[in-house]
C-alpha cells in the first residue's frame, strides 16, 4: 500500500507538471490510399520507440491491407505538446477504424501502445471484427504507477553499476535490464549477452530526455480500464516476457482474466521481446490472419 500511495503522488505530480494542452491532430500516418481496404492494421509503439520496433509488420501494406502508423509525442517529428492522452489516442484510433465499417481491424500495441489498443476496442463499432495483440502490456492503476517506481530503481541500479551520472551511459545500461530482465548481472551467460547487446545497439537507444519521458508516460500512470474496454467483444492476445522488470507477469495474467484473453508467456524474456525474440512477429501474423494452430500462434 505504501508503494501505491508513493506512485500515486508521483503520477499526480507529473501530470500537474505537464504543459497546458494545445490543439492536436491525430498522429496517424499511412501511404496507402486504397478506398476500401479489407483489413487495417494499426501499429502502436511504446514510449521512446517508433513503429520500427514492429519490424516486418511495417511491410504488410497492400491494396487490400492498410498499415497505419501511430507516432507518440516527440517521435519522428511529432511535437512534445500536447502530451499523450490515452483516451484521446484511443478515440483517434476508433474514429479512423469506424470510417471503414467493413474492414477487419488489427491493433498491434507494444507497451504504452498496448494500453491505447485496449482502450480503443471499447470505442470501435462492431468490436467483434477487432483483434488486439498486446505485447509487454501495462496494467491498470496502480500497475503503471508502480512501474514508474520500479523503473526509477532500475535506473538508479544502472547508475551504481556503471559508476556514472551521464544520462546516456546510465540509460544505455538500463536498456540491458529492459532487454534481459531483472537479475541479469548474476548470470555469466547473460553478462556475456549484455556485452554483445551494448555493441549491437550502440548509439541507437532513445533516452527520455528533453521531456519525452514525461510527455509520453504521464497519462499512462493513472490509467484505469474503462467499462467500455472491459465489455468489448474484441479478441485480445497478450504476449509477455517472463522476466519483464517493468510490468511483472502476474499483473498481466490478472488483466488477461479481466478481458477473457490468453496470456502467452515468453520464457526468459524481459520487456523488449520484439527485439529479443526473432519468431514473435511470425506468431503474431499467424494469429491476425487466422492461420494459428494454438491460441499463441
Amino acid at each position: 500500500m505504501r508503494w501505491g500511495w508513493l506512485a500515486l503522488v508521483v503520477g499526480l505530480a507529473l501530470t500537474a507538471c505537464a504543459k497546458p494542452p494545445v490543439a492536436a491532430k491525430p498522429p496517424l500516418y499511412t501511404t496507402n490510399t486504397a478506398a476500401s481496404p479489407e483489413q487495417i492494421t494499426f501499429l502502436l509503439p511504446g514510449a521512446l520507440t517508433t513503429t520500427r520496433i514492429f519490424g516486418p509488420a511495417n511491410g504488410w501494406d497492400s491494396p487490400r491491407h492498410r498499415v497505419v502508423e501511430y507516432r507518440l509525442p516527440g517521435m519522428r517529428g511529432e511535437p512534445l505538446n500536447p502530451p499523450l492522452d490515452l483516451d484521446r489516442s484511443a478515440r483517434w484510433i476508433a474514429d479512423y477504424a469506424n470510417r471503414y465499417p467493413d474492414a477487419r481491424i488489427n491493433l498491434l500495441g507494444y507497451s504504452t501502445g498496448a494500453a491505447i489498443a485496449i482502450e480503443a476496442t471499447g470505442r470501435i463499432d462492431r468490436a467483434e471484427r477487432v483483434q488486439v495483440i498486446a505485447i509487454s502490456s501495462p496494467t491498470p492503476f496502480p500497475g503503471a504507477a508502480l512501474a514508474f517506481v520500479r523503473g526509477g530503481l532500475g535506473v538508479a541500479g544502472s547508475a551504481l553499476a556503471t559508476g556514472s551520472f551521464s544520462a546516456k551511459t546510465v540509460w544505455d545500461e538500463y536498456f540491458i535490464t529492459l532487454y534481459l530482465g531483472s537479475g541479469w548481472r548474476v548470470s555469466p551467460e547473460k553478462r556475456a549477452m549484455a556485452d554483445r547487446l551494448r555493441e549491437a545497439f550502440k548509439d541507437q537507444i532513445n533516452t527520455p530526455g528533453e521531456g519525452r519521458g514525461r510527455s509520453q508516460s504521464a497519462s499512462l500512470l493513472l490509467w484505469s480500464l474503462s467499462p467500455e474496454a472491459q465489455a468489448s467483444k474484441a479478441r485480445i492476445t497478450f504476449f509477455h516476457g517472463e522476466n519483464d522488470p517493468i510490468f511483472p507477469l502476474p499483473g498481466v495474467r490478472r488483466l488477461g482474466e479481466r478481458l477473457n484473453a490468453p496470456v502467452c508467456v515468453l520464457p526468459q524474456d524481459g520487456h523488449m521481446p520484439l527485439l529479443s525474440r526473432a519468431d514473435l512477429m511470425d506468431r503474431v501474423e499467424r494469429i491476425l490472419q487466422g492461420t494459428n494452430t494454438t491460441p499463441c500462434g
